[in-house]
């Protein structure tokens, strides 16, 4: 192979694998958290229903997700910054109770952000609701309403701040490393190298 030819595709290769960097690619947590599952990496996407990138990433993130090895567990978080956040966490919260992340979770997204649909109104959800397919919106609405979801809802406000997130969407490693903004596919580059750097590989 010509010497300049390797030399463009080390150069390509380096671009499309730059390393990462402490302060520009992530940050470590200045509190380290538990981890729900012990011998798992933990990955943790914080986010949030109102999100444009949030939303841009999603078709990047969930074939990603789904693909992942089994030392690996992902969830995703709904952040809570005021109360005027608290009924997307509960959404979420709801959406995760009815085992219907699958079904509502992008379709959320888009309603908010492309849609511009004020799912954090209790009416306009019910609404929406309504409109999506196989949705038993009676049943969802008193799971939304339960006392087992105003838990979640504490929860999550209690792990935005324990998290000490900024920013959405935040993805954190092995509960001490953040990733800092980039785009979906850069994003996600800089989260597969941070699961191997807690693998201690």
């Amino acid at each position: 192979m010509k010497k300049w030819l390797l030399a463009l595709m080390f150069t390509l290769t380096g671009v499309t694998h730059a390393a990462i960097v402490e302060g520009k690619d992530y940050t470590v947590l200045p509190k380290p958290q538990q981890v729900a599952t012990p011998g798992k990496v933990e990955v943790i996407e914080f986010f949030s229903y109102h999100c444009v990138h949030c939303y841009h990433l999603e078709p990047v993130l969930a074939p990603w997700a789904k693909r992942l090895p089994a030392d690996v567990s992902f969830r995703r978080e709904q952040i809570v910054w005021g109360a005027q956040m608290e009924p997307l966490a509960r959404l979420f919260a709801t959406v995760n109770a009815t085992k219907s992340m699958d079904k509502l979770h992008a379709p959320a997204l888009k309603a908010m952000v492309e849609q511009k649909i004020n799912l954090a109104d209790e009416a306009a959800l019910g609404k929406w609701l309504a409109t999506q397919p196989g949705v038993n919106v009676t049943a969802f609405m008193q799971t939304y309403k339960s006392f087992g979801i105003n838990a979640q809802v504490g929860r999550a406000s209690k792990m935005t701040r324990d998290y000490a997130i900024q920013g959405t969407p935040t993805i954190v490693v092995a509960g001490k490393y953040a990733t800092m903004a980039a785009e979906p596919a850069r994003l996600l580059q800089v989260v597969d190298e941070l699961i191997t750097k807690a693998r201690g590989k």
